[in-house]
């Protein structure tokens, strides 16, 4: 063999040495991802277990069925057999959360199966909604002891997102704690006990430093605040919605609330009568809220907030010294403009304009007023600039004094009504109406009052209407 043979042998010799070399550490790195890989699992299969087993790591699940008025609270947990869980039931959820009965025997006991069940004693069927709450409290609530020993004197040793911090006498506790939102009215029967989720805290959690972020989202009867936050768990947010920087009274007189839970995240309901085009939010803290560890935020944040600083922390003008949080969103306002005298709301692209029904009929009437013809012909100017073969619904409502198939037959002939007027006016013929009556089937307010009643007596412009 010549040398030029014996170079090119030697040459694919190394070739297929390095190939081969590359491979193996291909195989060799692909085996130790694997081998990495399958540790893992076992390792998260073995957290996951030991989770379960953990009995201080809290789980909760089940329901809250509603029967006609009647709620049956069925808790599922890993809570010890004993362990005393108590049921409330308030009021005005996304205010001041009013209990309903304070009387009323409240307590339930966790079973060797860690279920617990509860029959709240309370007819609620002519209520709005109701905040249903369950917690176990530790620390002087006669929890038995070999249930202190485990959970801890102050609830110490709790985990989980179902654990909350609150203060007695500036000591800090922990406790057990869920809340579900209850329609008695609605249609639906059963609210499940969910698992809240809860994110990995900021790193400046706690700081002086404030920031807050928020997502907006509303319907037609509530905005829906989510928050993220650097603040303290327990700090306690209120909000109000304000039809413009001129009015003195916000829409609902009373502010709604939420704490911040322990990631720094927060929720926020609000309810809202019309989305005006000036309208704001207002969220706020101040030093005297309702805040859960008074101690903790005194020595974090000073006694009047006077260490936090930040963009969203003002002066608090108000009560004179010290400062306060203020964030203010501003809603999308509507398209269309209401006419005087009603009301307009969103959802997505869905507008609903309510028509009071005294300023169009008399009373027990389903002829038009002379003075509606202002009102409709207002609405009428907003229905010209609206593109061709938008969907138009024109739905009427009553409330529920008197009988069934009368309100439904007045409902239909009021709504007749308004698309005739519309429809002679000569200038909506591009767009595509329809009519309803729904008699007392869909009110908007509980009819347990002349206030509430009022709200339901109306007609409805459905423009876009999702179904």
């Amino acid at each position: 063999m010549g040398k030029k043979s014996s170079w090119l042998v030697l040459m694919f010799a190394t070739i297929f040495f390095l190939f081969g070399c590359q491979g193996n550490q291909e195989n060799s790195r692909t085996a130790v991802k694997d081998t990495n890989e399958a540790d893992e699992q076992p390792k998260e299969e073995s957290k996951k277990k030991e989770d379960e087993t953990d009995p201080t790591n809290i789980q909760l699940s089940g329901e809250v069925v509603n029967e006609n008025g009647k709620i049956i609270v069925k808790g599922k947990s890993n809570l010890m057999e004993g362990t005393k869980v108590e049921v409330d039931w308030l009021d005005r959820p996304f205010s001041v959360r009013n209990p309903i009965c304070l009387v009323c025997d409240k307590e339930a006991i966790v079973d060797k199966n860690g279920d617990f069940t509860y029959e709240i004693p309370t007819d609620l069927k002519n209520y709005g909604y109701i905040f249903v709450t369950i917690q176990a409290l530790l620390g002087g609530t006669g929890q038995a002891d070999e249930i202190v020993s485990v959970y801890g004197e102050h609830g110490e040793n709790l985990k989980g997102p179902f654990v909350y911090k609150y203060e007695i006498g500036a000591e800090e506790y922990q406790k057990i704690y869920s809340s579900i939102l209850v329609l008695p009215s609605g249609k639906q029967t059963e609210y499940p006990i969910e698992t809240p989720k809860r994110e990995k805290p900021p790193e400046d959690y706690g700081s002086p430093k404030v920031w807050i972020e928020t997502e907006l989202k509303n319907d037609h009867y509530y905005f829906y605040v989510k928050g993220k936050s650097n603040l303290l768990e327990g700090t306690e947010l209120t909000a109000t919605y304000y039809s413009s920087e001129d009015v003195a009274v916000a829409q609902n007189w009373v502010s709604s609330t939420a704490n911040v839970v322990s990631d720094g995240t927060f929720s926020l309901q609000i309810p809202y009568d019309s989305i005006t085009e000036n309208g704001y939010i207002m969220i706020s803290s101040k030093p005297n809220n309702g805040h859960m560890l008074k101690t903790k935020m005194k020595q974090t944040y000073g006694e009047h907030f006077e260490k936090m600083n930040g963009e969203q922390v003002i002066p608090n003008e108000e009560d004179g010294n010290g400062k306060m949080i203020e964030v203010v969103l501003h809603p999308k306002p509507p398209t269309v403009k209401a006419p005087e005298k009603t009301s307009i709301t969103t959802d997505g692209e869905e507008t609903k304009i309510q028509l009071p029904d005294d300023i169009l009929f008399d009373h027990d009437q389903s002829e038009l007023k002379p003075d509606a013809q202002k009102t409709l012909n207002e609405l009428i100017q907003s229905l010209e600039a609206l593109k061709a073969n938008t969907e138009i619904q024109i739905n009427g409502h009553t409330d529920n004094t008197g009988d069934d198939q009368y309100n439904l037959t007045l409902s239909e002939k009021r709504a007749k009504s308004v698309e005739a007027y519309l429809q002679q006016s000569g200038k909506v013929d591009h767009i595509k109406i329809s009519t309803t009556g729904y008699g007392e089937k869909r009110p908007i307010a509980l009819n347990d009052s002349e206030e509430g009643k009022a709200k339901n007596r109306r007609v409805e412009i459905v423009i876009n209407p999702k179904e």
